[in-house]
């Protein structure tokens, strides 16, 4: 259950993008994964124009003085110099993408949200959270979607990984599902699990991965168990590798995500 203290973050602040690549050149860090803020300006004069632009904004809006950043653009710097670990996660509905990434630093961590529809205006919305609150401020963000109920569905992974590409050259439905149930019998698999899986995902209304990321002295690096999900009008489902070749989907509970999004923050907010 989400705690009240969680759901009683500040409001957050939004951020322009030309202000998130200044912050971030100033920083001499790039943003984390999975933001997208371009370098803006094609050439090194227009970009120098642009830049001054924002720092002047920023001014205005009382995050920048004489010395540099201040107020939440001055903590995003020292967020993005001094964090150890972050959070990344990924929504996915009928409406775009939203990209997620939580900044763990000292005993705080930044939550930067994003959507991702290549819109250089689309502001990046950025609040601060106690970094032992974190599980519960991510969890806000993951949509509430009921375990679908279904018994585990196993699939060769070759199977998998192919269908994808199979799927975007035939347009034809009935040809692309012989292809399908081809392929999956192929691989060793039972063509009649599409046929569960179909009825479990008739239409997709949506899916998310989450995952953490370790900052070295050098370099960042993967870290803990990634967790991605599916989402349908029966429920949600999760795929997993399963021994020797294969994938499982199976029913995703709550707390399945629950847990792996706290290791993560755990993962993330541990010292260096």
């Amino acid at each position: 259950m989400t705690t009240a203290s969680a759901r009683r973050a500040p409001a957050p602040i939004e951020f322009g993008q030309v202000e998130l690549d200044l912050l971030s050149t100033h920083a001499g860090v790039p943003l984390p994964f999975p933001l997208r803020v371009p370098s803006f300006g094609r050439i090194a004069g227009e970009r120098e124009v642009l830049l001054a632009t924002a720092g002047h904004t920023l001014r205005l809006r009382g995050f920048a003085d004489e010395d540099g950043p201040a107020g939440a653009a001055g903590e995003l710097v020292t967020a993005l110099r001094q964090h150890r670990g972050t959070v990344d996660l990924v929504l996915v509905d009928e409406t775009g993408v939203t990209a997620v990434v939580a900044i763990v630093y000292r005993s705080w961590a930044l939550i930067c949200v994003q959507r991702l529809d290549n819109d250089p205006a689309q502001p990046v919305r950025i609040h601060r959270v106690a970094a032992d609150a974190l599980t519960d401020a991510l969890l806000d963000l993951i949509p509430d979607v009921a375990p679908a109920r279904t018994m585990p569905i196993t699939l060769p992974e070759r199977a998998v990984a192919t269908a994808g590409q199979l799927v975007g050259e035939i347009e034809d439905d009935r040809e692309k599902e012989q292809r399908l149930r081809a392929l999956v019998r192929d691989c060793g698999g039972d063509p009649n699990a599409l046929d569960q899986l179909a009825g479990l995902l008739a239409v997709l209304t949506g899916r998310g991965q989450v995952g953490a990321t370790r900052r070295g002295a050098g370099e960042s690096t993967r870290a803990g168990a990634e967790l991605s999900w599916l989402d349908g009008p029966r429920g949600r489902v999760r795929v997993v590798p399963a021994k020797h070749g294969w994938v499982s989907v199976n029913p995703m509970r709550p707390n399945d995500v629950r847990f792996a999004v706290e290791d993560l923050a755990r993962i993330a907010r541990e010292p260096r």
